[in-house]
C-alpha cells in the first residue's frame, strides 16, 4: 500500500481499537480502578501485535515475530466480534433511552461487559475447534463432451491452504493423508497454497510433506493473491516446482490427450492475460477445465465456453456474517452452480487467514467426480 493508504488504515484501525478500549474501560473501570495504564498498555499491545509481527516476520523473522502474529491473529477475531456486539449494544441503549424497553439487568454495563467477554472467549474456542475439522465435500459433474476414451475422472481440489505461521506442517501432514486416502486420479491446488512467506514453510520442512501427495495424472496448481504478498512469488514458484507440483501461470496443458486444463494467473498479477488469449489453440471439442483462484471472472469462463471453472479465495467470509458480503461480491462465493454448459465450483478453502478460526462454516477438501459423455 502507498503511504497515504497506510496512514488512512492506521487511523481507522487505531480509532476503532480506541473506541472498543474506551467502551471496555467505561464498563469495567470500577472493577480495575487504579490499573488504567496497564489496561491501555494491553489494548495497545493487542491492537499492534499482528502488524508488528508481520513486519518482524519480513525483516527479523523468529520466535518473537511468530508469537506476535499468533496473538495478533486471535485479537483480529476477538476485535471483529467485539466491535459488532458493542456497536449493536450502543444502538440498543440509544433506543432504550428513548423508549425505555430494556429490563434493568441489561442496563448494567459492567455485567454486560463481563458477559460479552465470556461469550467472545467461548466463540474463539469454538471457532478454533471448527477450523481444525475439515469436511470432504463431494460434487458430481456431468460434462457433455467426449474426452477421447476417458469416461470418468476423479478429482481432488484444495484451495487456500495458507501454509505459514498459522497453518504448519502438522496440519499439512493431516491434509496430505486425507487426500491420499481418497485415491484421486488428479489433484488441483487452486491458489493461496503458501501464505506469502517461505520461512516457516522451509523451517518446518513442509516441502517434503507436499511431495508425499499421490495421483495418477499429476498435481497441478495456480497462484493466489497470497503467493504474491511479500514479494517472494518467484521463490515460491521454484519451491512448488521442486515439490513435484506443475504450476500453471496463464498456461494450459492437454492431459492424457483427453481434456485441457487452463491455469490462470491471479488477479493480483499485473501480467494476467485475458482468458480468450490463453485458450487460443485449444481444441474446443475436448473438455476444458479452468483453475482461477479468484472467482470474480466466472463470466469470462462462460463467454469462452469453458466446461468446468474451479475457484477458491472467498473462505465464504470465514467469519460469519462476512459471508453476506462475499455473497454479494461474487456470482458464486461458495458451492456448485450450473449455467447452461458451464459448471462452477467455488471452495471455501482448507486453511484460514488472519484469525485462525472459522465461524459459520467449516474448512473443506473438495472431491469431484466428473463424467464425460
Amino acid at each position: 500500500m502507498r503511504k497515504i493508504e497506510w496512514l488512512i488504515f492506521l487511523f481507522l484501525w487505531g480509532g476503532l481499537n480506541y473506541y472498543l478500549g474506551l467502551r471496555g474501560w467505561q464498563s469495567l473501570g470500577n472493577l480495575i480502578s487504579g490499573y488504567e495504564i496497564i489496561y491501555w498498555t494491553i489494548i495497545v499491545f493487542l491492537a499492534s501485535a499482528y502488524l508488528i509481527g508481520r513486519w518482524l516476520d519480513l525483516n527479523y523473522p523468529g520466535q518473537v515475530s511468530d508469537t506476535l502474529t499468533w496473538i495478533g491473529s486471535y485479537w483480529l477475531g476477538f476485535f471483529f466480534y467485539a466491535l459488532l456486539l458493542v456497536v449493536s449494544l450502543d444502538l440498543i441503549r440509544w433506543l432504550d433511552n428513548k423508549y425505555d424497553f430494556l429490563p434493568a439487568i441489561f442496563t448494567r454495563s459492567t455485567l454486560t461487559a463481563i458477559m460479552i467477554i465470556i461469550l467472545l472467549m467461548i466463540l474463539l474456542i469454538i471457532g478454533t475447534w471448527n477450523a481444525h475439522r475439515p469436511l470432504i465435500r463431494q460434487y458430481q459433474v456431468n460434462i457433455s463432451k467426449n474426452a477421447r476414451g476417458i469416461n470418468n475422472l476423479h478429482v481432488v481440489m484444495v484451495s487456500d491452504i495458507h501454509l505459514g505461521n498459522i497453518i504448519g506442517n502438522r496440519r499439512l501432514t493431516k491434509l496430505v493423508k486425507q487426500i491420499n486416502a481418497l485415491n484421486p486420479e488428479i489433484i488441483f491446488l487452486v491458489g493461496d497454497i503458501i501464505d506469502g512467506d517461505l520461512r516457516p514453510f522451509e523451517k518446518e520442512g513442509m516441502g517434503q510433506t507436499l511431495k508425499q501427495l499421490e495421483s495418477n495424472c499429476g498435481i497441478y496448481a495456480v497462484l493466489g493473491n497470497h503467493e504474491y504478498y511479500g514479494g517472494q512469488y518467484k521463490q515460491i514458484i521454484n519451491t512448488l516446482n521442486r515439490c513435484g507440483i506443475t504450476l500453471l501461470r496463464d498456461q494450459y496443458v492437454l492431459i492424457e490427450e483427453s481434456f485441457y486444463l487452463v491455469g490462470r494467473d491471479d488477479k493480483y498479477s499485473r501480467k494476467r492475460k485475458p482468458l480468450s488469449v490463453l485458450m487460443t489453440g485449444i481444441d474446443r471439442d475436448l473438455p476444458t477445465i479452468v483453475m482461477d483462484h479468484n472467482p470474480i471472472d466466472i463470466a469470462e469462463s462462460y463467454i469462452n465456453k469453458v466446461d468446468l471453472h474451479l475457484s477458491g479465495h472467498t473462505h465464504t467470509g470465514q467469519l460469519s456474517p462476512i459471508n453476506l458480503i462475499t455473497d454479494k461480491i461474487f456470482d458464486l462465493h461458495y458451492g456448485y452452480m450450473i449455467k447452461d454448459y458451464l459448471h462452477v465450483i467455488v471452495s471455501n478453502g482448507f486453511g484460514t487467514w488472519g484469525p485462525p478460526i472459522r465461524i459459520g462454516n467449516r474448512p473443506e477438501i473438495v472431491e469431484i467426480f466428473i463424467s464425460f459423455e
